[in-house]
């Protein structure tokens, strides 16, 4: 098992989608939120995915094509 903590950027016109919701349907990832920021225009949250490498991957491409910016929270990758 694999754990990673990202902060995810949504633009405005991607805020109200269920894009998290999605992930959890479609890719074999547990997600925890750790801090969340969502107002009007922007949202932010600082989350940290679990599973397995290639199952994160996926779910992280899948935000990137829905324009969700994904950043890596510094020296968090952990492997069980």
């Amino acid at each position: 098992m694999t754990s990673m903590k990202l902060k995810l950027i949504y633009p405005e016109e991607k805020i109200k989608e269920p894009l998290l919701s999605k992930v959890c349907k479609n890719f074999n990832v547990d997600i925890n939120i750790r801090k969340a920021n969502v107002q009007e225009k922007i949202g932010w949250l600082e989350l940290e995915f679990i599973g397995s490498e290639e199952e994160i991957e996926k779910a992280i491409q899948f935000l990137v094509e829905n324009n969700v910016e994904v950043l890596p929270i510094e020296g968090q990758v952990f492997i069980e």
